[in-house]
């Protein structure tokens, strides 16, 4: 009775986080520190995004416990990534943690470092950050306003171009969406080829492409098959080829390194929010609800995968031995063995709910969430059995 009324319990936090979770991510919500005033107008709450994209971020008490929503590896140091432009890093396994310097107080909700030294951070906003120190200091490389200035002299290029006229008005009528809008668009993932190469991509179909280190961004949508604008919470690659994942079932393949991504139908119609792709290609896609979908064909085709725990997906990594490990939105880890053939929870308990995850080594792997940065050491889980 205990374990059911756990399980119960476990239910209940992870839909009520689902629901935070999601308006987090896309900009709806904003947590405790800059709580939006009821009855604010669109206007308004837009000058406020402005307001936070210029004031650096505030050296807060224990920033680690803030609530941090990506983690990554910098070389052999941690980065992590949250509310109020919040950095911290650690080069001892997460024992101790240091606030970098931002020059944003948006919410960040990802960072990824091709290189020990060199890195990306994405958030709200249309926030993209760099640095070249190992994540000490950062530097502003986009926002939501340059990016709407961006999509719209892309979209008046192209009607001055070859282009067809109604291809080029969609382009136009867009980026005057994203003018008028003001920024006020999350950047939710994002995927580097190297230090030099890579996309951001986030709601409302945005994704932007850099291939000089962030200096130049290049509007992508209409190299995407996603008329309706959906949401991307999701980008991987494998060699060549590349795939987004988001709301409605939406799945997007590209088989020449991003330049064409075209639409591929799932069985699920449900949002996915999360991607892993294998090193010997095998794709898993988490989405709401617990449905997970595999495909070991380069995203032809996908069969369900059955989840013990029907809780929404947060995020997946995998660790060095080729363990994937998967966090839901109740707090709850599982891992796959098997490239994604099966999913079996680990008997851990009292974890907070986690929107974040990365292997810190050592059979530890590092979570972040409403509870900041919480290690979690694999190997006590004895369901692991040989890992």
């Amino acid at each position: 009775m205990n374990r059911i009324n756990a399980w119960k319990q476990a239910l209940l936090a992870g839909y009520t986080f689902a629901v935070l979770y999601c308006l987090v991510f896309a900009g709806l919500l904003v947590l405790p520190g800059f709580a939006q005033e009821q009855g604010r107008t669109k206007q308004n709450a837009s000058l406020a995004v402005v307001d936070l994209l210029d004031r650096p971020a505030v050296t807060a008490y224990a920033a680690a416990h803030s609530v941090l929503l990506g983690v990554t590896k910098a070389g052999d140091r941690l980065v992590a990534v949250g509310e109020r432009g919040i950095i911290v890093y650690s080069d001892d396994g997460g024992r101790n943690w240091k606030q970098a310097q931002v020059p944003t107080s948006v919410s960040l909700t990802n960072v990824k470092f091709p290189t020990p030294k060199i890195g990306y951070v994405i958030g709200h906003g249309g926030m993209v950050l760099k640095t070249e120190d190992g994540g000490e200091t950062w530097v502003r490389q986009l926002d939501g306003l340059t990016l709407a200035k961006l999509a719209m002299d892309y979209a008046q290029a192209a009607a001055a171009s070859a282009m067809k006229k109604e291809a080029a008005d969609k382009l136009i009528a867009a980026a005057g969406r994203l003018e008028k809008d003001g920024p006020d668009k999350p950047f939710l993932d994002m995927y580097f080829e190297n230090e030099t190469t890579g996309f951001v991509v986030g709601a409302y179909g945005l994704i932007f492409r850099t291939t000089d280190g962030g200096k130049n961004w290049t509007p992508w949508m209409d190299h995407t098959e996603n008329p309706g604008g959906l949401h991307f919470y999701g980008i991987a690659a494998q060699g060549d080829s590349m795939y987004l994942a988001g709301e409605q079932g939406m799945f997007l393949r590209s088989t020449d390194k991003g330049n064409k991504f075209t639409r591929v139908e799932t069985p699920y119609k449900g949002t996915y929010f999360t991607i892993a792709v294998f090193p010997t290609g095998e794709i898993l896609l988490g989405g709401m609800k617990g449905n997970a979908y595999r495909s070991t064909d380069q995203g032809k085709t996908f069969k369900q995968v059955m989840v013990p725990i029907p809780v929404s997906f947060a995020a997946m990594c995998m660790m060095s031995d080729g363990t994937l490990v998967i966090a839901n939105q109740a707090g709850m880890l599982m891992v796959s063995t098997d490239k994604g053939a099966t999913i079996r929870p680990l008997p851990l308990t009292g974890l907070p709910p986690m929107a974040g995850l990365t292997d810190a080594g050592h059979g530890m792997v590092m979570t972040v969430g409403y509870a900041g940065a919480v290690p979690v050491p694999l190997n006590a889980a004895p369901s692991l059995g040989g890992m």
